[in-house]
């Protein structure tokens, strides 16, 4: 029973870092409609921006902010290659992850290990160690949620919906929509930094394989939460709980 509640308690928790993922894919695919393939290579950027600065004692929550700056700087020229190089969607993003793995490896190298090291997961009490992951993570994507739902219903907010749905509209308001569509993917490719970020901090090494596959995780999970809501929300995180509880039972069925 014991160990059917802490493989419970991993799947939640691993659920809600690629949660993040999730509402990446999401705001890029349905928000501004926007093929974003950069999403793998931000998600292993935030990472390797991470192990460096957890290597070299930066505060936890400081690398956090750094890793998803990072993630907006890829998602800007990602848009900047699509809206004023005129490249494909999907050319963008391939050139922005590919472009990215080797700056991952310059930074990172390939593989980190900073497990003994000051991370997010450690700054709780010890008495809540077994917990700590989970209540940090609840914390904070709980927040993460309620800032991005809030932001969605701003006036910018609105204007990202239109870029999706009614482009024209934002020519007739005098709104340029190359710069809306820059903002959805900056925003986008911060979070999956963010994630990238939270993942390493939680397993406590870095690995430049660790983010392949990652842009399946964010559209699986996406797919799975739009059977319960097609509404930015916490469906995307129970999507993103529901898939990572069908890898672990693929893995125990074997």
């Amino acid at each position: 029973m014991t160990e059917l509640l802490e493989v419970g308690q991993s799947i939640i928790e691993r659920g809600l870092i690629f949660g993040i993922v999730v509402a990446a894919v999401y705001l890029a695919a349905r928000l501004i409609n926007f093929d974003n393939l950069a999403v793998e290579g931000a998600f292993g950027l935030g990472g390797a921006l991470t192990a460096l600065c957890i290597s070299n004692n930066i505060h936890p929550i400081i690398v956090l902010i750094v890793a998803g700056c990072a993630g907006a700087v890829s998602g800007i020229v990602t848009g900047l290659l699509n809206t004023k190089l005129n490249l494909n969607a999907l050319i963008s993003g391939i050139v922005i992850t590919t472009g990215l793995f080797s700056v991952i490896l310059k930074v990172a190298g390939s593989n980190m290990t900073i497990s003994t090291h000051r991370t997010l997961f450690t700054l709780l009490p010890t008495f809540l160690a077994p917990y700590q992951a989970l209540i940090i993570l609840t914390l904070f994507t709980g927040i993460l949620f309620i800032t991005i739902s809030w932001f969605l219903h701003t006036e910018v907010g609105f204007l990202l919906h239109a870029v999706g749905d009614t482009p024209q509209m934002l020519t007739n308001v005098g709104k340029n929509v190359d710069t809306y569509t820059i903002a959805g993917l900056a925003l986008s490719n911060s979070l999956a930094a963010l994630s990238g970020s939270l993942f390493v901090q939680y397993v406590g090494y870095f690995s430049i394989w660790a983010s392949v596959g990652v842009l399946i995780i964010g559209l699986a999970g996406m797919l799975l939460a739009e059977l319960f809501s097609t509404q930015f929300g916490i469906a995307l995180l129970a999507g993103a709980i529901a898939y990572q509880a069908i890898i672990a039972l693929t893995f125990e069925m074997q």
